[in-house]
């Protein structure tokens, strides 16, 4: 045995003095201090136990991403002690469940974890927002749930959780703590629901807080490339938390913690999938960004999601089913109502952008036909049994169709709701009246709450709910959008002068401007799907000026235009010439305002795109 191998081992076996058993909860002790090979050492004081053998549960998957992780496989050198400090007979069960024999002399547990973020990103790969990061004396992104766990039977006491960190690091959370010396820090929690519901993010301060609606609103940040800070993000989402406050009238939690990795566009961590994105918790939100250097491109990116993440703090926090409130960490069972959890959370996060201005009504008519052409890749199942197996194949494939045909749900519901109240109720009025009657510590049987929205607006809200949540009906969007004045049709065909159908997105590992959407025989410069646009009339395509220059391919062009393409497959750019004319455009579900809209069209319009008062 080497000698760096003996040091490594001696330090997992190393016992600290104290083995005193923590009484009713749990004491747990994380040393971020030295961490070795992306892992970090965990030692937990276990309440006292009854049974002979015990079992120390590792989350199996984390609330709110409906997928599996298994966290537990990170999970090294599992070993368990008596008050003496004697070792007692431990096994692993599978893959997240660890066997501790003579657990009623139980004292300590200790283990070493890896990190989730520094592994092949393969089919098994966790969502960095779901996961861990230890980056040594640097940044610690810490989800509970992927650290630690909790004795079968014992999960609903109380959790005080002392962390050992560098000087220099500040742990920003929304978890109740105490900073004891500048290198210890102190978190606590009634039960580990509420301790896996709260995540920290260790790094450099860079903070900001505002008050909004009553509720301190807290941002902290860290940037690998230092290019992004946490005013500007702050300042940036400061609209979005006044519009969420005029809706509820006032927040719905007396605190919110935004939680912002923002990674580098080369950095190893950049996922090569370009998946981005952020987790919801009840009182704070972990995001996982590119740094992007245009204030446009990262404003909208950061608007289009934070609204989303942050109304989870009335659903699934205030709303809640058992299933979500006693969330079963070893073997998850799934809620029926995906459509209320993300559906109408997503339905909420535009319509309030749209009543508070952040974007205009046209823009949200085009995001809705853009959920329904989303929606239409997904088969026809009913939504409630999705939800209830979106665990299991083929239903896990669907899952994102909660964003598409969920908020699609959402909308139609509210329409619906509204012209049987003759405008006197909406689906937010019903929505706070769950809220006030049930609560973050309250959960409403899965059963009971499609009869519980019914008996709260309308007898004919069943049959709604009949034919398109818990049924497969397809959405009569036609019948609905013309009740608001917008004219829907599957399948369309109109003339129209320029280039020709060319829709672009950005491709994050490329660092280009690619196409999507189109044939060579669609546009006028012969381009298909992955070709990269790299200029437009001799300037090169950034950032910065994107939105200008591909407004010379769509805004009524009446001249050629030149551009510099990369064709997919390629590394040899070409130039291409496109001169305007006339092409026909095949297009699905269209949805455009009615030319002369009726009173009774126009009146509930209005009542669903203003706000009140």
């Amino acid at each position: 045995m080497n000698k760096l191998l003996t040091i490594l081992l001696f330090g997992l076996l190393a016992t600290p003095p104290v083995f005193a058993q923590s009484g009713d909860g749990y004491r747990v002790h994380l040393d971020l201090t030295q961490p070795t090979n992306d892992q970090v050492r965990i030692v937990v004081n276990t309440p006292k136990v009854k049974e002979s053998q015990a079992t120390y549960v590792v989350p199996a998957m984390a609330p709110g991403t409906y997928a599996y992780q298994n966290f537990g496989r990170f999970v090294h050198d599992f070993r368990a002690f008596d008050r003496k400090g004697k070792p007692l007979a431990t096994r692993r069960d599978g893959t997240n469940l660890f066997i501790i024999d003579q657990a009623q002399k139980l004292a300590r547990l200790e283990y070493a974890i890896d990190d989730t973020w520094d592994v092949a990103q393969d089919s098994t790969f966790i969502f960095q927002p779901t996961g861990t990061n230890f980056e040594a004396g640097r940044c610690f992104v810490l989800n509970q749930f992927g650290l630690y766990g909790y004795l079968e039977g014992y999960k609903m006491l109380r959790y005080e959780v002392t962390v050992d960190k560098p000087a220099a690091l500040y742990g920003a959370t929304a978890l109740p703590g105490r900073r004891v010396t500048p290198t210890q820090d102190v978190f606590t929690a009634p039960d580990y629901v509420t301790l896996a519901d709260g995540p920290i993010l260790y790094s450099q301060p860079d903070t900001i807080s505002y008050l909004a609606g009553g509720a301190r609103i807290q941002f902290a940040v860290f940037s690998e490339m230092g290019k992004i800070k946490a005013r500007q993000v702050a300042a940036t989402l400061r609209p979005t938390a006044d519009a969420l406050a005029s809706f509820f009238g006032q927040m719905p939690v007396p605190r919110y913690q935004f939680l912002l990795y923002f990674v580098g566009l080369q950095s190893p961590l950049m996922p090569k999938s370009n998946k981005i994105g952020a987790l919801e918790h009840s009182y704070s939100s972990l995001y996982f960004l590119p740094e992007l250097a245009d204030s446009t491109v990262l404003r909208n990116l950061l608007l289009n999601m934070a609204s989303h993440e942050f109304l989870h703090m009335l659903a699934p926090l205030n709303v809640h089913s058992r299933e979500i409130g006693e969330f079963d960490f070893r073997n998850p069972k799934m809620s029926r109502h995906l459509w209320f959890y993300e559906g109408v959370t997503e339905y909420f996060s535009q319509l309030i952008s749209a009543q508070s201005s952040l974007i205009s009504p046209d823009d949200f008519r085009r995001r809705i036909q853009e959920k329904i052409v989303g929606a239409e890749k997904y088969p026809a199942v009913s939504f409630t049994e999705m939800s209830s197996k979106i665990l299991d194949p083929p239903y896990i494939d669907m899952y994102m169709n909660v964003y598409q045909k969920g908020a699609l749900i959402g909308l139609l519901l509210d329409i619906r709701i509204r012209e049987l109240s003759q405008g006197r109720q909406t689906l937010r009025d019903v929505v706070l009246k769950l809220r006030d009657k049930y609560g973050p510590t309250r959960s409403f049987e899965d059963a009971r709450f499609i009869p519980e929205i019914v008996a709260l607006t309308h007898p004919d809200i069943q049959q709604f709910f009949d034919q398109y949540v818990i049924g497969s009906q397809p959405l009569p969007y036609a019948e609905y959008f013309d009740k608001i004045g917008w004219r829907y049709r599957a399948e369309d065909s109109e003339v129209k002068r320029g280039f020709g159908k060319l829709a672009v997105q950005y491709n994050l590992a490329k660092e280009q401007f690619v196409l999507m959407d189109t044939k060579p025989e669609l546009n006028a410069f012969g381009l298909q799907n992955g070709d990269a646009i790299l200029a437009v009339n001799g300037t090169t395509v950034e950032m910065t000026n994107a939105r200008k220059l591909f407004g010379l391919l769509s805004n009524a062009p009446t001249k050629p235009v030149t551009l510099r393409v990369q064709p997919v497959g390629t590394t040899t750019p070409q130039e291409r010439k496109g001169i305007p004319r006339d092409f026909r455009i095949e297009s699905k579900h269209v949805l455009r305002p009615v030319d002369n809209p009726t009173p009774a069209q126009r009146a509930l319009q209005d009542q669903l795109l203003r706000p009140k008062g």
